[in-house]
């Protein structure tokens, strides 16, 4: 990726409440450090609200719509899975298998070229907790923010970086002040 052009769009990062202020802060601060006031968060701009949900793997005229709603040249699409979302309402006969599956979670990273159509970057990451853990919300968060955390050291090794340092996000903000 490159980092030196362009204007960023953050899409809706779709994770569990309890994990999407302190992921979207995360996301937004390792993004701006290299973009600066080049990068948006969807959520944050009315104008934005059509790019809310925005499925994985677009094909190129999908992207090239995206492109129309989002009027950026870049978006940064993010995806969170985990079991405790998709087995709230179950009651579980065999405690230990789920007791498993509850501490698994995986995230999912794309970048989308608008100009061009095309998906420019794509990572995934999954981890899960040891099994003595609990199945409280605390531990899948932590999952989360360890895939992330594997993704964004990816994207810092492999990325094309401004010569200069940028005002981040938060500088930003305070700045509109």
């Amino acid at each position: 990726m490159d980092f030196t052009k362009g204007t960023w769009l953050i899409g809706d990062i779709e994770v569990d409440q309890n994990t999407k202020t302190k992921l979207t802060h995360y996301v937004m601060a390792d993004f701006s450090k290299y973009l600066g006031r080049r990068v948006k968060y969807s959520m944050a701009e009315r104008k934005y609200f059509a790019t809310k949900q925005v499925p994985l793997k677009l094909d190129k005229s999908a992207i090239l719509e995206l492109k129309k709603a989002a009027d950026s040249d870049y978006y940064v699409n993010i995806k969170c899975k985990n079991a405790k979302n998709e087995f709230s309402n179950f009651e579980f006969k065999n405690h230990f298998y789920y007791k498993k599956q509850m501490t698994y979670a995986e995230i999912i990273l794309e970048v989308y070229d608008l100009n061009r159509g095309e998906i420019i970057y794509c990572k995934a990451a999954g981890g899960c907790l040891e099994e003595d853990l609990s199945i409280t919300n605390q531990p899948t968060s932590v999952v989360i923010m360890g895939c992330y955390r594997k993704i964004i050291n990816d994207i810092k090794k492999n990325s094309i970086k401004p010569v200069k340092r940028l005002p981040t996000y938060q500088e930003k903000k305070n700045f509109k002040s």
